[in-house]
């Protein structure tokens, strides 16, 4: 340390780097975004005015894991704000994709756009997707709201 030198400390998380596995999870999250939901969210995840709101920097993406893995299962219905920004809007459900891929494009969406969330793990999905066998409904924020 030299003299005038300030002392920095960083409040900012650690970043843990992605293991080999979840790097591949990350690249085949990337190929599944791009095909599945670029177009509406759109490759840089700014979302489109009237269409779909932003998923970079949004604390639904790199919030809870249990709500964002809800919303990818089944959908989202209903108004939401995201960014100060009120949406009403309907996004369909991907339950159609296995559990590799739903954590797959989640994991890209925590990861992409210098976000520094957690991985998503295909046993995370599949446990959700076992507590709601059959369920065709959207979620709501309301509801989504009362998972942590």
């Amino acid at each position: 340390s030299w003299p005038g030198k300030a002392e920095f400390k960083s409040n900012a998380p650690e970043v843990i780097a992605l293991t080999s596995e979840q790097q591949d999870r990350f690249d085949l999250g990337r190929d599944l975004y791009m095909i599945s939901c670029g177009a509406c969210h759109q490759p840089h995840g700014l979302g489109q005015e009237g269409l779909a709101p932003p998923l970079k920097d949004s604390d639904w993406s790199t919030g809870s894991k249990d709500r964002m893995i809800r919303i990818v299962l089944h959908g989202l219905q209903g108004p939401i704000e995201i960014q100060g920004k009120h949406w009403e809007l309907i996004m369909p459900g991907l339950a159609v994709f296995d559990d590799e891929q739903i954590a797959s494009i989640m994991t890209y969406v925590r990861r992409e756009w210098g976000h520094t969330a957690s991985p998503v793990e295909p046993s995370e999905v599949k446990s959700i997707r076992d507590q709601y066998p059959g369920r065709e409904d959207m979620w709501t924020v309301e509801e989504l709201l009362k998972f942590q």
